[in-house]
């Protein structure tokens, strides 16, 4: 039994090779997909809205969400986030010779910045 990779007709299609240097195997990249909702959706925002015609959707949907904001704080959240970005938490981590304040966004990088501090392995093993 040979060793893995080392069977002759593997090492032939080696040196044969299928393309020369610096050649990409795919050179358009994958195609798009026709049927993609987001393409779709892009296309909609910017006709006339059936509910409001001197409106485009872009506009319909964002003055719609400015209203449910008005009725609902969980609205009112998601349209600040989408417009100013998600608020930063502060969290603390202290270690014994130093006190360090960082900004972190959740509880993932929490616990990573709490790990890096205290001399862990922050890569994920396979």
């Amino acid at each position: 039994m040979t060793e893995r990779g080392k069977h002759p007709s593997s090492l032939k299609n080696l040196e044969k090779g299928q393309f020369r240097k610096g050649q990409s195997g795919n050179p358009k990249g994958r195609p798009p997909k026709e049927t993609c909702i987001t393409s779709i959706l892009q296309g909609k925002l910017g006709q006339p809205c059936d509910k409001d015609t001197s409106k485009t959707w872009a506009e319909w949907i964002a003055l719609r969400a400015l209203e449910l904001a008005g009725e609902n704080p969980a609205y009112y959240r998601e349209l600040l986030d989408r417009v100013e970005g998600k608020v930063l938490q502060r969290q603390d981590v202290t270690t014994s010779a130093t006190h360090v304040s960082v900004l972190v966004q959740n509880e993932e990088t929490k616990d990573m910045v709490e790990r890096v501090l205290a001399g862990e392995r922050t890569t994920k093993e396979s």
